[in-house]
Formats: C-alpha cells, structure tokens, sequence
C-alpha cells in the first residue's frame, strides 16, 4: 500500500487497515464498521500567493502542508469531530441496547493514531523532511509504537459471548449464527426481548439514520474514484514522468511515486529503516518539491471531484443533508445522559 490514496489516518492501510477490522470483529463490532478518525485537525494557516500549479488558495491551507489541503468531496463528508461524535453516539446506542438485554458491552478503544494525520496527510505521498530523514517510508517509531501496543490491548480483550455476538449483530448476519448460541437467541430472542434487525448495531444505526457513519456510498464511491482517475490525467503523468527522470540522475530507478513508497526493500523489518530506504526518500522529496508533484496531482484531482459533483449535484445535496441530520442525532444522543 502507498502513502497515498490507500492510507488514512489511524489506520494507515499497509499498518493498520486490516489489524482494526479484525480487531472490531474480536470485540463484536460487525467488521463493515468504519475505522475511526484522528483526533488531530489540520491547520488552516494561510499562505504566499500561489504558483500557477499550486492547489487554489480556498482550498490551500499551508502550501508546504498537504494535510491542511481540502477537496471538493470533503464538504459531503464528516469531519474529524463529527466522525468522532457519530461513532460515539453510535457506541453509546449500543451499550444502552445491549444492557437492556442485560448485558455488559464495552466498544472498542478509540486507538491512537500512527502515520497520516487525515485523510489528505499522505495522499500524494510523503513530504516531511525531517520525519523521511529518521524513517524513509515509514510512520514515526513513537507513534507506531503506541498504536501497536493499543491494538495488542484491545486484541487481548476476551471476545463477545455468542449470544452477545448475535445481539450485536442479528440473527440475520453474513455468515450465519455463531456456535454456542441459546436455543433462545436463535429464536430470535434474548431474556424474552426480541432482538432487533441487524442487532444493536442495526437499531443503533437505523436511530441514527446511518448504516455507514454518515458517509454516503456515492460520496465514498467519488472520493475513491476520483484518486485513480487523476492517475490518468495528461499533467499527472507528465509530472511523474518528470519526478522519474529526476531520480534517475539521483541513482533511483522508478515510473511513479508510488512505486518508490512500495518498493519490497522498505516494507518494515526487525532491523529497522535501512540508510538506502532514508536516502531514496530524501531524494524522493527533492524530486517532489522541484517539480511541485503533491500540487499538480492535488489539482488535477480537484478538477475531477468538481465534474463529479456538478454531475450529482442533487444526490449530493440530499447526502448532505442527510449527513447533518445524523450530525445532529449523534449531538443530541451524547447530550442525552
């Protein structure tokens, strides 16, 4: 996994994608459960007039900073607060579910982030010269560190009995009923309660108004779409061609960024960050910044989310609407004690 689109904050995919879901899975949190989101915030500094490649300065932020930029599809998106405010609202829907059926639940820990900062930290690759100086690719040691140690803690909580596994997801989950479930539970029931569809996460969601954290499958579709299709635009292309070359008289053979970010000699190992994967990074950021990649790629990309909204104008404006109305659920639902 790159740096880029694949990666996001928390759970950079290449670290920690996979580990979360499973994770969820163990302390019986349906896997299809959204990762959670920094709690970090991006600057939003202002800067030096922009060159003509740069991104526009409304969606800028800091210059030198890709996490402070914005994309045209974030305005349909939560942001890190109201992401964090919907899964907590979420969380706590649950429990109140599960303990009317008698039993304790507690959600998994909300764990320390590793890597990206949000969801535009990485997207076109590294740019911190002081972090690539001490690890090439890879997070910083301190913050993985603390990631890895929450997410052995959470992983060594005891796993949902299977009647609490069903309770939290229905009687109707992909992949049947666990073993060991009560005759009762599989009727449907639980302490003469019946279970709701989809569990307590299903009635927690459907008092929501969101299956999916308020994140819509078109503005998640768009929002993955629009990264490999700025892969093929003309300037794209022509700036990697140009970042190649630049390696190449620096002794680093590549087609694309990408490929210096998933190169088999940098994937993490017990020996550490080797001096090649730190001085191909450093030449990497050389060839970045003298041919302003991150802002070329940025705005091609831009331009591609601005067609797609004018394309679904409508759909989006009832999502983001929708959206708010789970935002406010989510407020009044933490409010409520």
């Amino acid at each position: 996994m790159t740096r880029g689109h694949h990666r996001v904050r928390g759970t950079a995919a290449a670290l920690a994608g996979a580990a979360f879901l499973l994770a969820g899975c163990a302390a019986g949190q349906p896997a299809d459960t959204p990762p959670g989101t920094s709690s970090r915030t991006p600057s939003e500094a202002s800067s030096p007039q922009p060159s003509p490649s740069a991104p526009p300065a409304s969606d800028r932020g800091t210059a030198a900073d890709p996490a402070t930029w914005t994309l045209p599809l974030q305005r349909f998106r939560p942001t890190e607060a109201q992401a964090r405010s919907i899964g907590r609202a979420e969380a706590k829907l649950v429990g109140r579910c599960m303990e009317g059926f008698g039993v304790a639940w507690e959600p998994q820990a909300e764990l320390p982030g590793a890597g990206p900062r949000n969801m535009m930290d990485w997207r076109y690759g590294i740019h911190d010269a002081a972090l690539s100086a001490r690890r090439g690719y890879q997070p910083d040691a301190a913050e993985q560190a603390r990631y890895e140690t929450a997410l052995r803690a959470d992983r060594a909580r005891p796993a949902p009995s299977a009647d609490a596994q069903v309770l939290l997801s229905g009687t109707g989950a992909p992949g049947g009923l666990p073993p060991g479930a009560s005759a009762e539970v599989r009727g449907g029931r639980k302490n003469g309660r019946p279970i709701p569809p989809g569990g307590c996460f299903g009635q927690a969601r459907a008092v929501l108004g969101s299956s999916t954290r308020g994140i819509t499958p078109l503005v998640d579709r768009l929002t993955f779409d629009s990264y490999p299709a700025s892969l093929e635009t003309p300037e794209v292309k022509a700036v990697f061609a140009r970042w190649s070359a630049c390696m190449a008289e620096r002794g680093h053979h590549y087609a694309a960024p990408m490929d210096a970010d998933q190169d088999p000699r940098f994937r993490p190992n017990p020996a550490g960050v080797s001096q090649q994967e730190i001085d191909t990074a450093l030449a990497d950021l050389a060839c970045r910044e003298q041919h302003q990649v991150a802002q070329v790629w940025f705005t091609a990309e831009r331009r591609i989310q601005e067609q797609y909204i004018r394309q679904n104008t409508a759909r989006l404006t009832e999502d983001r609407h929708a959206l708010d109305r789970v935002v406010r659920t989510a407020e009044a639902t933490l409010a409520d004690r």
